[in-house]
């Protein structure tokens, strides 16, 4: 069998495994089936599965079960658990075929007359838009309609209802269901007093000239009614720089959003800020300012609730996407010093395609990469690395797919700040199976890098010299000079980067040169991110070129 045919016929075996799993499945069967099928004997599916099996009066065993060494002829089937109704059917046996059940089994359910109805004073002010929660079911909130009244069908058994509002108490009853029978739940919510809790921060520090989301901190709370309150921001010689209202409360969890910037949206200086969230409950007066149809509490004695945070502005604190093809997260071919904020992280998966320098014409290789880029503590990044290499349309390759893995750590030893440069030291470790090296990185081995960058107002110019070393069978190692540019924009990041691959005790000397750019957009308000790179690789004499795709997370 020829690798072409062995990849086909892994790929439709491939294909057919969903299938067969859908066939196990017992959310899969909806309706009851008998179906022959060849072999001999009988088989009992149902939905749900556990249904105990009784055949001519006699438990034979749960479902999914198979009966084997039944004779042929006639017997009667009995299928039953608690809490759904009994099925009871007559089969038939042939000595030339197998039998098989698929059973939907219906429950046993009954009724429950629902009302929700406010207690209280003052309860005409407060809007009541309640919804209810069964425990027994992973149903969302249902809303309640016809004067707060509903009919549910549960199944049989014990349940508690609990109903929720803004701005209201939750309050919940248990009641008992019988089959075909139909029980009243009477819930009665009271007015909830107002509270503030479960105040975070996205972020304690960042960078307003990042992109999107990540240049800005958003504050939660969440809050038991409606009510409204103010945002006021210091710096340290307790100035204020910033003063916002927060609108009126709508539901349980509100959110506010600073991006670093005064209240005449004037971007600040770096330093540490102090963040202080006041909220109290809503009153007639404040409700009319604003001019929103929210109901309100009327109470003269307003109880104020407030949280302090700090936040720290750091514009060097630069969080964007970079690749790790080069084993260290950089440009595609040139490590960069920069390394992510403590906390923060980068995950993304990628796929390229094409010839590389792979010595055929008509092949190719279709490299898929996961990676991830992570920071446990300050100016200290690690990295992890995956990739796949199927390859196609060369015969003289003996594995028609390779895999390897790659790490590394880096140690940011100057930030850029008083002076425009950045520096740090790291080191990359790399293993493949064979044919499993991505062409794009330097192969299997060990290597040090010290990358250098200068960092203008929205571009990084990186040098990054680094030795790297195969392994035993390779003793001498080899030099790696790699430069690039970076442009650092709101929305987008786009960089070109080189790298030169000389070793020493190849006669006649021959270097290797790859150079590649890429492109990566960042919607606004979002942390997702997406890149687009292209490149041409000249390797021992060959010439090969890539392109690729890639889609990811930073925060």
């Amino acid at each position: 069998m020829n690798k072409r045919l062995q990849f086909f016929t892994f790929f439709f075996l491939i294909c057919l495994i969903p299938y067969s799993l859908a066939a196990q499945n017992p959310s899969n069967i909806t309706g009851d089936r008998f179906e022959e099928t060849a072999g001999k004997g009988m088989a009992v599916r149902t939905n749900p599965i556990g249904v105990k099996v009784f055949i001519d009066g006699v438990e034979r065993g749960t479902t999914p079960v198979s009966f084997e060494t039944m004779q042929h002829g006639d017997y009667s089937v009995r299928l039953s658990k608690e809490g759904f109704k009994d099925r009871v059917f007559n089969v038939t046996l042939f000595s030339t075929s197998r039998l098989v059940i698929s059973i939907k089994m219906e429950e046993e359910r009954g009724f429950v007359q629902v009302s929700v109805q406010k207690t209280g004073e003052d309860i005409e002010n407060i809007l009541f838009n309640p919804q209810i929660f069964i425990s027994s079911t992973a149903d969302a909130g249902v809303p309640i309609y016809h004067e707060n009244n509903a009919l549910l069908s549960l199944p049989t058994g014990y349940h508690t209802i609990r109903a929720r509002a803004f701005g209201w108490e939750d309050t919940s009853v248990t009641v008992l269901v019988k089959e075909n029978d139909t029980v009243r739940a009477d819930i009665f919510m009271s007015p909830a007093q107002f509270n503030m809790k479960n105040v975070t921060q996205s972020r304690r520090r960042f960078n307003p000239l990042n992109p999107g989301s990540l240049g800005e901190n958003n504050y939660s709370f969440e809050v038991t009614s409606p009510g409204d309150g103010t945002i006021t921001i210091t710096n340290s010689d307790n100035d204020i720089v910033f003063f916002g209202y927060i609108e009126i409360f709508k539901t349980w969890i509100n959110h506010i959003t600073w991006d670093g910037r005064d209240s005449e949206g004037n971007l600040l200086s770096a330093g540490t800020y102090t963040v202080l969230i006041k909220c109290s409950r809503a009153d007639k007066k404040k409700l009319r300012l604003t001019a929103m149809e929210i109901p309100f509490i009327d109470n003269d004695t307003e109880e104020i609730f407030s949280f302090t945070l700090e936040t720290g502005i750091y514009y060097s604190t630069d969080i964007f996407p970079l690749s790790l093809e080069s084993g260290i997260a950089g440009l595609t071919f040139a490590p960069m010093p920069h390394v992510l904020p403590s906390g923060s992280y980068q995950l993304d998966a990628g796929i390229f395609f094409g010839n590389f320098y792979l010595q055929e014409k008509n092949s190719f290789a279709l490299p898929v990469e996961i990676n991830m880029r992570i920071s446990p503590y300050n100016r200290l990044e690690l990295t992890a690395f995956v990739n796949i290499i199927p390859y196609f349309g060369n015969k003289t390759q003996k594995t028609s797919a390779g895999w390897g893995i790659a790490g590394s750590i880096k140690y940011n030893i100057i930030e850029s700040g008083s002076i425009p440069l950045a520096f740090a030291a790291g080191v990359s470790y790399a293993w493949a199976g064979k044919s499993g090296e991505l062409p794009q990185s330097p192969g299997r081995g060990v290597g040090i890098h010290l990358p250098l960058s200068l960092e203008l107002t929205n571009f990084s110019i990186i040098f990054s010299p680094s030795v790297f070393w195969h392994g035993p069978e390779n003793p001498a190692p080899l030099l790696l000079l790699s430069t690039g540019v970076l442009y650092k924009g709101a929305k987008i990041n786009a960089g070109l980067s080189a790298r030169c691959e000389m070793n020493f005790t190849e006669k006649p000397f021959n270097p290797g040169f790859l150079t590649g750019a890429e492109v990566s957009l960042l919607p606004s308000s979002s942390n997702l991110f997406f890149s687009f790179l292209a490149g041409v690789i000249y390797q021992q004499q060959r010439v090969g070129w890539y392109s690729g795709f890639k889609i990811g997370i930073i925060n």
